[in-house]
């Protein structure tokens, strides 16, 4: 029965206390509140009459005005769990003080006591929602929420339903109506309390650490908001919305008003008799009660299975059918459609909808935007609907279909923005390593890059050294040609060894030749620098040519290597205008100056003529160069993969297996990144597969240039990519690799693999998770532990390629962001990533991966397992099956535990994988045999 109740409320094992705890208070606030309001609003209309609802509306909206001010400020300094107690407090408060008044027979006359039943019901309603809803949602994340919130907001119309059938009753007289509202609000305070102290929050990442210095102000919340395109489409939706909930709520009661005869005189006393109060509470009872329906057991398949981003169009499309149909015929059955849409769907799906789009604005504001929209904008909604519906002489009905329609464009520009809401939210919450400083910096906008190049300009005015060369090298990969002035203009009061890094940050960047740049080094050399200093310009100018031979022909001879080196640079390169039997001869000299470096014993001299070597090579020097990229030396190896990355062209292809051995043979990364650039060059699609095999041990800025480099081959690659994505024998990172440059390269091809891809992965990530949580052996928790280990970094490894080739495939800008992530310890950050996915990919895939990713019991996980066909294996086959893996520590790990089992031909077994496995494999597979 236990499981019946679960399924049938998509409850998931372990959640039912808090789901009975949320649900409780859910029902008992709301019963308590909708009390208040809604026989406030009958009371109205019998003592004060429908002509006068503006005035109540217009009082109402500017005290809520007035209540999101103060509450603004309450959200970020005071504990959500105070602030909720507070206003049911102050509802305890109201009520008991009403219930006096209603005894002695206070202010009833002038009915100023209705006003105040009325007024003080509606706002106490939108802050006791705004208070419930940013409570509840401390404790669970976006996909939790989807499953869960219609539960709670099923819970609230139970108490609305209640309401209503209590008011069809007749049975509550004002004064016991009073005391049964506060006693409600007291128990509701007392299961608030219970909840704390029972269950555990979930914090946003923004909200962990916030301090006083840190809490926003007025001008960062306003600035957060007007970036964020959602969150206006949003806003402005709920103001419309809530300008339409007024007009379509004043006009369904006026229409009752006028059917009901409410205008004559009502005896005080027997207002809960009046055909009208019995109508409406029958109205309400039933509509409520359909909500209910469709909280419990529609809303959050619905969601499941049409996305947030469809319902959002639901409501919309109801007005406009509403108020079309109201047009028409003026009969009551308008009306009563506009009181299904007011108190029904406004709540079940729109409230609904409203949570679960909030995941989707700026996280440091969350919480304040749901009050600003509820407490500001709902009542500026309210006010205006009251100016509009008193003062223009236009049909409330033809004024609601108008407003409709915006509304239904509204919500389609806010379905629009909704997946990139989500996306920049993960996006902050994540360090992105691979970016330089020049990405970080295009990445703000125009006025914050504006600021930042303020704050280094003043870095280099008043900073001490240290802090101004990193401001001048910031500033260099801007790449803004307007600030090199200032920059040039201060490094004039560098030290000396300052001058000599500035000329280094100068030289690689793309200001190497500037004018302004070269007179100020020309500049330098004419005031008689100390040594350190010329050898630095002297090396510079010789690099690019600009250097005279004639003025440093005596530095040939120099010990001073660097002032040789710019000499012989000098005579190789110079731009001077010689006779050419001149510089022939300098030419020739420079060859034998180079050769006598090349031959030296001296490492640093070899350095030297290597790069000497580089300048204007040719890729015949090739020859010369690749003997030095197998020198024991790492600085000549070094030297060599840069001058070879140089020089080579797509001619050079006779080189590529020296290249690739070297690739491979090779920890070093400076010297890997160099090959990678020479394969590169050489542009052949036979490369794509070889570079790739071997990028198992890159590094990751080894893998992003590896990319690049495979790309560069351009489409012949492709059909050797797709090829390498779908085999399943090499290595994840390896089809990882492949994917993503098919994924610039050739898309579509992408796509329409992708589910036979991410399908064979699924079930390989089935596996691992199955037998992770059943492995069953005889050893202790020690001895299985490696086995685990193996089994769970599998898993993770395996979810990590589909996730990320999915965002490859999909229109995620940072295929690695999702997989980052999805590990993430926050459920919070998870369940975006879930949400993304489900936006990205086909329903198909989607459907199949979302146990694997969600917060799902692992019991769950594990069932799914077995229904997709899936038979468990005994110890002996998953060994078989993890020696078979494109993993080498699967392969590892097998071969150990079949050794320490001593299972049936495990030796034989053995020998067949060492003969088409790695060394590493080998040396491992050695040892066990001998053993």
């Amino acid at each position: 029965m236990k499981e019946f109740f679960r399924r049938l409320f998509n409850l998931y094992s372990g959640e039912e206390k808090s789901a009975l705890l949320f649900t409780g208070l859910g029902f008992l606030w709301s019963l308590g509140v909708t009390s208040g309001q809604k026989f406030a609003d009958a009371l109205f209309l019998l003592h004060v009459g429908s002509e006068f609802l503006p005035q109540a509306y217009a009082m109402t909206a500017c005290l809520l005005m007035v209540m999101a001010i103060f509450f603004l400020k309450a959200f970020q300094t005071v504990n959500i769990q105070r602030i909720f107690a507070g206003v049911l407090l102050a509802g305890i408060c109201f009520y008991t003080g009403a219930f006096v008044c209603s005894m002695w027979q206070l202010g009833m006359e002038n009915k100023i006591f209705w006003y105040a039943l009325k007024i003080f019901g509606s706002v106490f309603f939108v802050l006791i929602v705004t208070c419930f809803w940013t409570f509840i949602d401390q404790y669970f994340h976006l996909q939790d929420a989807k499953r869960l919130y219609s539960l709670f907001t099923s819970a609230i119309f139970l108490g609305v339903a209640t309401t209503g059938i209590l008011m069809r009753s007749g049975w509550l007289e004002l004064h016991f109506l009073l005391i049964y509202i506060v006693v409600l609000l007291m128990l509701s305070i007392y299961w608030v309390r219970s909840i704390t102290q029972q269950l555990k929050p979930i914090y946003d990442e923004d909200t962990l650490g916030m301090t006083e210095d840190n809490t926003l102000n007025l001008k960062r919340l306003l600035q957060t908001i007007l970036a964020s395109r959602f969150t206006l489409f949003l806003m402005a939706g709920n103001f419309l919305a809530y300008v339409l909930l007024v007009i379509t709520e004043y006009s369904y009661l006026s229409a009752f008003d006028n059917y009901f005869a409410a205008g004559s005189r009502v005896i005080t006393g027997e207002e809960g008799q009046a055909s009208l109060t019995l109508f409406l509470g029958q109205l309400l009872a039933g509509v409520s009660i359909f909500n209910l329906v469709v909280g419990l057991f529609l809303y959050s398949r619905l969601i499941r299975r049409y996305g947030i981003t469809t319902l959002v169009l639901f409501t919309p499309a109801v007005l406009v059918f509403t108020f079309s149909g109201w047009l028409v015929t003026p009969s009551l059955l308008f009306p009563v459609i506009g009181f299904f849409v007011v108190e029904g769907m406004l709540y079940i799906i729109d409230d609904n909808n409203f949570t679960l789009l909030l995941n989707a604005v700026p996280t440091k504001v969350k919480y304040q935007i749901r009050l600003i929209i509820e407490s500001f904008f709902e009542p500026t909604g309210m006010l205006v609907s009251s100016f509009l519906i008193s003062f223009v002489p236009i049909n409330s009905k033809v004024l609601g279909l108008v407003l409709s329609i915006c509304l239904l464009a509204i919500a389609l520009l806010a379905r629009k923005h909704y997946l990139k809401g989500l996306f920049i939210n993960l996006a902050e919450n994540t360090i992105h390593f691979q970016r330089s400083v020049r990405d970080w910096f295009f990445s703000l906008n125009k006025k914050a890059r504006q600021a930042t190049e303020r704050r280094l300009l003043a870095f280099i005015q008043i900073g001490d050294e240290v802090s101004q060369l990193f401001a001048m090298e910031t500033l260099i990969s801007f790449e803004d040609r307007t600030i090199i002035p200032k920059v040039l203009e201060r490094s004039e009061f560098l030290s000396t060894s300052a001058k000599v890094k500035f000329i280094d940050m100068m030289t690689k960047s793309r200001f190497a030749t500037d004018t302004q740049f070269l007179e100020l080094l020309h500049a330098w050399s004419a005031n008689k620098p100390d040594l350190q200093l010329k050898r630095a310009i002297h090396f510079h100018l010789a690099r690019h040519g600009l250097l005279h031979p004639d003025k440093v022909y005596y530095d040939l001879e120099s010990t001073d290597l660097i002032l040789k080196g710019a000499a012989i640079m000098a005579l190789k390169k110079s731009w001077a205008h010689l006779p050419s039997s001149a510089s022939t001869a300098n030419r020739a000299l420079a060859v034998q100056y180079i050769q006598q470096l090349l031959e030296s014993q001296d490492e640093e001299e070899i350095v030297m003529g290597i790069t000497i070597l580089s300048v204007d090579a040719m890729p015949q020097d090739l020859d010369i160069l690749i003997p030095f990229l197998k020198h024991p030396s790492q600085n000549i190896s070094r030297s060599a993969a840069r001058s070879i990355a140089q020089i080579t062209d797509k001619h050079s292809i006779r080189y590529a297996a020296t290249l690739l051995t070297k690739l491979e043979s090779t920890s070093d990364s400076e010297v890997r990144q160099s090959c990678l650039r020479a394969l590169g060059k050489m542009g052949s699609s036979s490369l794509t597969k070889e570079i790739i095999k071997r990028s198992i041990q890159f590094r990751p800025n080894e893998r992003r240039l590896a990319e690049k480099v495979i790309a560069r081959i351009g489409l012949r690659a492709v059909p050797m990519l797709l090829a390498i994505t779908k085999d399943t024998s090499m290595h994840d990172r390896c089809r990882l690799l492949a994917g993503r440059v098919l994924g610039r390269l050739a898309l579509p091809q992408l796509r329409s693999n992708l589910y036979s891809i991410v399908s064979v992965e699924i079930d390989r990530a089935y596996f691992y998770f199955y037998h992770y949580h059943a492995l069953n052996t005889n050893l202790t928790a020690s001895e299985e532990a490696p086995l685990k280990d193996a089994l769970l970094s599998g898993y993770q490894s395996v979810l990590d390629f589909i996730i990320q080739i999915l965002s490859i495939a999909g229109e995620s800008e940072d295929c690695e962001l999702l997989s980052r992530a999805l590990r993430s310890p926050n459920p919070k950050v998870r369940s975006h990533v879930i949400e993304t996915l489900e936006k990205t990919c086909e329903n198909r895939i989607f459907r199949a991966l979302y146990p694997l990713v969600a917060d799902v019991p692992h019991a769950e996980k594990m069932q799914t397992y077995i229904k997709n066909g899936h038979t468990p294996l005994s110890l002996s086959e998953l060994l078989d099956k993890m020696g078979q893996s494109s993993s080498l520590g699967d392969r590892i790990i097998a071969a150990a535990y079949k050794y320490r089992f001593d299972l049936p031909n495990w030796r034989d077994s053995l020998r067949q994988q060492m003969a088409s496995n790695e060394e590493i494999f080998h040396h491992f597979a050695y040892e066990l045999l001998e053993t």
